[in-house]
């Protein structure tokens, strides 16, 4: 991901098989973000799953795909780790990843069954859920919050929500994720939407350029860029929206695959708290012993330096453990409900509806 990295799911890139190391093509075609609820509530009702998921001819794996909304990066670690280590293999998997252009895509191929599971924001699968009926479920709950952070110039500091009144944020697309969690950030607080400008601005470390030059206030980053802002710009204020807004990075399938394939499911589960397993107990070593397996197979930007590999499987730990929670991959039903309690009071979404039948936590037990 490195530099010009993406986060949440304004936008998405390359695609990679576990395999090896060629490129494959994107999944289905982008949905247009004006159109994604009714798009993904078409797509309940599409194929059967054609490339999710399948036993492998006589090779006694089942081929199963996972789709990220944004570029293969450090910040997949458990995909990655799953690959190094073998432990896809240990559990009869033959995994491919692919990038789609951003979680609208993901998630329109996850109900049309062209890809098994995805990992995407808490917010928008509920947001999804509530306004149409999408049978996304949450099948486990890595991040326990929001990957993005705002960024600020010391001079002109925007460390609360009623800081941002009047001023001029950068985001990386107009109507996503990012935004979406700004606007509760805002809510929260009282300060109204209307009263915060936008501009599309870049996702890099140098789109600080422009807070200095006065041309926004503060801007958004993801998880990569956090890591490389504390050591390019030290003096940067940088704020973490989820001291306002509940958000999280759950593990997502549609309801029709949960119910069919439910073993290939566990299988990736149980690999994915393997995985966490193997960084935390190698976090006394300050991840080496895990950095220096993915160097022989990967070649990440953010690889290429320790403090900022270490920097960002750290915040991947802390983002399991978010609010003093174990990391455990269970998801918290009152964190779920906190989720779709402020959609409702930013009236984003209506009330009435039970949010605890949008989640398991029966393939992480």
């Amino acid at each position: 991901m490195g530099s010009n990295s993406r986060a949440g799911g304004d936008i998405g890139g390359r695609a990679h098989q576990l395999s090896r190391r060629g490129f494959l093509g994107n999944a289905a075609g982008a949905v247009v973000a004006s159109g994604v609820a009714g798009s993904l509530l078409a797509a309940c009702g599409g194929e059967e799953a054609t490339g999710g998921s399948g036993a492998a001819g006589g090779s006694g794996t089942d081929k199963i795909t996972f789709l990220t909304i944004i570029p293969l990066n450090l910040g997949f670690i458990s995909e990655v780790l799953g690959d190094v280590n073998g432990r896809f293999k240990q559990q009869g998997l033959e995994v491919t990843i692919q990038s789609t252009r951003g979680s609208a895509q993901a998630l329109q191929s996850i109900l049309q069954g062209s890809a098994l599971l995805t990992r995407a924001g808490a917010i928008e699968t509920v947001q999804h859920n509530a306004q149409a009926g999408a049978p996304l479920v949450n099948i486990g709950m890595q991040w326990r919050k929001a990957p993005i952070a705002l960024v600020s110039a010391p001079e002109r500091p925007m460390r609360v929500p009623a800081d941002w009144r009047g001023r001029k944020v950068g985001l990386p697309s107009k109507g996503g994720t990012s935004e979406i969690i700004f606007n509760l950030m805002l809510a929260s607080q009282g300060v109204p939407i209307d009263s915060v400008q936008r501009q599309v601005t870049g996702f890099s470390v140098g789109t600080y350029d422009l807070v200095k030059k006065g041309r926004v206030n503060g801007y958004v980053i993801g998880s990569v860029e956090q890591v490389l802002i504390k050591l390019q710009q030290p003096d940067a204020v940088v704020v973490d929206p989820s001291t306002w807004v509940e958000e999280g990075q759950p593990y997502l399938t549609s309801q029709r695959q949960l119910a069919e394939k439910r073993d290939q499911l566990k299988a990736y589960m149980t690999v994915v708290k393997a995985t966490m397993d193997d960084v935390l107990n190698d976090r006394e070593k300050n991840y080496a012993t895990i950095i220096a397996a993915v160097r022989k197979k990967y070649d990440f930007e953010e690889l290429k330096d320790d403090k900022i590999a270490q920097g960002v499987i750290d915040g991947q730990v802390k983002a399991w453990s978010h609010g003093g929670a174990q990391p455990d991959l269970k998801t918290v039903q009152r964190n779920w409900q906190k989720v779709y309690d402020q959609l409702v009071r930013a009236k984003i979404v209506e009330g009435g509806k039970n949010p605890q039948e949008w989640f398991t936590n029966d393939l992480v037990t």
